[in-house]
């Protein structure tokens, strides 16, 4: 689960200033320890909402609408989470002008062994966010399929129940509105 669940972000410590000459478009130097806590945090959040699309294509393919209103409701969570730390992020490898930085670009200002642990975390974290979006492609196509076998479905059934039997502007049997049948048995 999250490293940081049930817990609030601490604030981020102030960034190292940039070296004198340096432009104001160029990251500073924040603190690294501090940037790999809070990518370990993100590897841990994305690697929740990979199990959690998993469970959500689960309870579409089985049609569980218990299941599913929970994992959507835990989704929520873990997303209120990413953003928390993901704004944390930001704000620590914001360059002096306030614009944020890109984790290559802080990457290639680190001395070696830095650079080996920022870059290994940012990978991870890439390679998750590429398998989430792939799982979520999946989502989306089984709840598509579910709506078009519910739609099918209920088709079958205004089919069943419609009266007139006719077929509508869509060239399928529509249901129409009430009719109103009656037998004379008095004759």
């Amino acid at each position: 689960m999250s490293t940081l669940a049930g817990r609030r972000p601490q604030p981020a410590p102030a960034r190292q200033p940039a070296a004198p000459g340096t432009p104001a478009s160029a990251p500073a130097r924040p603190d690294l320890d501090r940037l790999d806590t809070l990518l370990a945090a993100l590897i841990d959040e994305h690697e929740t909402l990979l199990g959690l699309a998993r469970s959500h294509r689960d309870a579409l393919a089985h049609a569980d609408a218990e299941r599913l209103k929970s994992v959507v409701e835990q989704t929520g969570q873990v997303l209120q989470r990413v953003h928390a730390v993901e704004t944390e992020r930001q704000r620590l490898v914001a360059r002096p002008d306030g614009r944020p930085s890109t984790m290559d670009e802080l990457i290639s200002a680190v001395d070696t062994a830095d650079r080996r642990r920022l870059s290994d975390r940012a990978g991870a974290l890439r390679a998750l966010i590429e398998n989430l979006h792939t799982e979520h492609e999946a989502v989306r196509a089984a709840s598509e399929a579910l709506a078009t076998h519910m739609r099918g479905l209920m088709q079958q059934v205004a089919g069943k129940l419609s009266h007139a039997g006719t077929y509508g502007r869509r060239g399928r049997v529509e249901p129409v509105g009430t009719v109103m049948t009656g037998v004379d048995l008095g004759a």
